[in-house]
């Protein structure tokens, strides 16, 4: 393929498939990804005289609006970045991206600034060039404009059905299964009673009401009678309390009651989903109740009357989001608590599995569990000051020549190939010699195209060791400095550690002592 007479072999280009609101609803992914492959295929045959392989095809099946909801397009961007790459083929401008207009600004940028082409079958937009610039904007723009419009009226038909009762929602409450049913040419759905479910939600109700059962005690009251939650093993407390004060329970339907909403933090979008009051809908649904209406109130009057206090929202806990119980995979958190058995008022610290109850995993000192972070982080750095001494960085020199030799070596295969062309032309191969020798030339080449690919595909990220040494030590200096918040060190903790995993093959049971040998071990996670 030739651009602006320069030429652009097959190796340098990949197809991106995408599915887009504006397709063919009745059409499954699967089937609009084939419908496009085939013209881009086709388009690739003419261009190049044959198709791209497969392993140059890159499907997205994630529905998400943006960017950074979609992996592969993120794939194909680093690739960009690496300057192997010089055009992506694609239906249409809107496949790169229908989100808000920053997102239409990152996909701009990325193919401005790594000298990449959007090719599609009826135009090649260079970015580099104003005009194509301009024109492929407004076509980004107006794949956001029509995705705007379309999100509103999927909320409108939303609300609509919800209003007539209906059960919209992905996720089946609990106690309930999902039902379909025709409404005219429409396919609606509501709820149908599950009886076992039913039946748990009933003695949920009993104790919290009429027993005086807290949350917690009911969770571990239903795991005896063995009742068992959808998707875990044993009962959370935060899940019986959202089971029981959803209106769903009393034949309602509730709709918006935690709509996303999107803020600007630091510089970046957060999505948040808050209690909404304004804008949520409470209708009568088309499903049975599976409590009445008058003891429903008597929850929430309940709720009401015993008001918990709330604990301070500041972090207390330097490790929050990083540390995980290796046997049950649920978070750790730090607790603080006084010595009973003196009059010194001394204050303890430990950190134990959210889920102890039910995995029994024992707990560890707080003093011992950072002692052995500390000196795991301590060894990290000594690591990254060898690899700095040894000059690691040469890694990627080292994989850059290893392309560079492949490359010559497909040019040289390829004026192989050529010379081949010429000598049966010129008859000195006779057509069978020529096929004889061209295929096993054809198979060289192909050999050369994919480890080239592969090459390409896996360049090393040079590594700024001297940042990560400096990174490092001030997360160190800030784990023994006690004037330092719990939420400034969990930020630089953050920004080095990826998660850690605690594991404890130690028999926990009360009676024990605390001062008796407690061997766990700490499996850390670095960004590397």
């Amino acid at each position: 393929m030739f651009y602006k007479d320069v030429q652009i072999s097959i190796d340098e280009v990949v197809i991106y498939l995408r599915k887009s609101q504006s397709d063919e609803p009745s059409m499954s992914v699967e089937e609009v990804l084939k419908k496009h492959e085939d013209i881009l295929q086709e388009f690739c045959e003419n261009e190049f005289g044959q198709k791209l392989p497969d392993n140059q095809i890159y499907r997205e099946v994630a529905s998400g609006e943006t960017i950074d909801d979609r992996p592969v397009i993120q794939n194909i961007m680093q690739q960009m970045e690496t300057g192997f790459l010089k055009g992506v083929i694609v239906i249409e401008p809107q496949r790169f991206s229908r989100g808000d207009l920053q997102d239409c600004g990152r996909m701009v940028n990325a193919l401005r600034y790594t000298n990449t082409l959007a090719i599609t079958p009826q135009k090649t937009y260079d970015l580099n060039d104003e005009y194509d610039r301009k024109f492929f904007e407004m076509e980004l723009t107006k794949g956001s404009d029509y995705l705007e419009y379309y999100k509103k009226i999927q909320r409108r038909g939303r609300e609509a059905s919800v209003k007539r009762g209906n059960y919209i929602g992905s996720v089946t409450p609990y106690g309930y299964n999902k039902l379909t049913y025709e409404e005219g040419k429409r396919t609606c759905h509501t709820l149908e009673i599950n009886p076992i479910e039913a039946d748990a939600i009933r003695i949920m109700v009993d104790l919290y009401l009429n027993k005086g059962y807290g949350f917690t005690k009911i969770a571990r009251s239903l795991d005896e009678y063995g009742f068992k939650p959808r998707k875990s093993e044993y009962w959370s407390p935060a899940a019986i309390k959202d089971i029981i004060e959803n209106p769903v329970i009393i034949g309602k339907i509730r709709w918006n009651h935690r709509k996303t909403v999107k803020k600007l933090s630091d510089g970046e979008i957060v999505k948040s989903r808050p209690n909404n009051k304004n804008d949520c809908i409470i209708v009568d649904g088309k499903h049975e109740a599976i409590i009445d209406e008058e003891t429903y109130n008597k929850i929430l009057d309940k709720k009401g009357k015993n008001p918990r206090l709330r604990k301070s929202e500041e972090l207390t806990n330097p490790y929050a989001g990083l540390l995980y119980c290796g046997t049950c995979g649920r978070a750790m958190s730090h607790k603080k608590y006084k010595q009973g058995k003196n009059q010194t008022g001394t204050i303890s610290q430990s950190m134990i599995c959210n889920n102890q109850a039910n995995c029994h995993t024992r707990s560890v000192m707080y003093s011992a569990f950072e002692a052995k972070v500390i000196e795991s982080m301590t060894k990290a750095i000594k690591n990254f000051e060898i690899k700095l001494k040894n000059n690691s960085a040469n890694s990627k020199k080292m994989h850059m020549n290893i392309i560079e030799n492949l490359e010559a070596d497909l040019k040289a295969l390829k004026e192989k190939d050529e010379k081949q062309k010429d000598y049966l032309e010129d008859g000195i191969y006779t057509k069978a010699e020529y096929l004889k020798r061209n295929a096993k030339l054809q198979e060289q080449i192909a050999k050369v195209r994919e480890s080239l690919l592969q090459a390409r595909n896996s360049v090393p990220a040079e590594i700024d060791y001297q940042e990560k040494i400096m990174r490092f030590q001030d997360c160190l200096n800030a784990l023994t400095d006690s004037s330092i918040s719990a939420t400034q060190k969990n930020i630089m903790l953050k920004s080095c550690i990826r998660k850690i995993i605690y594991r404890n093959n130690c028999e926990s049971k009360p009676g024990i002592g605390r001062y008796v040998d407690n061997l766990f071990e700490l499996d850390i996670y670095y960004y590397l």
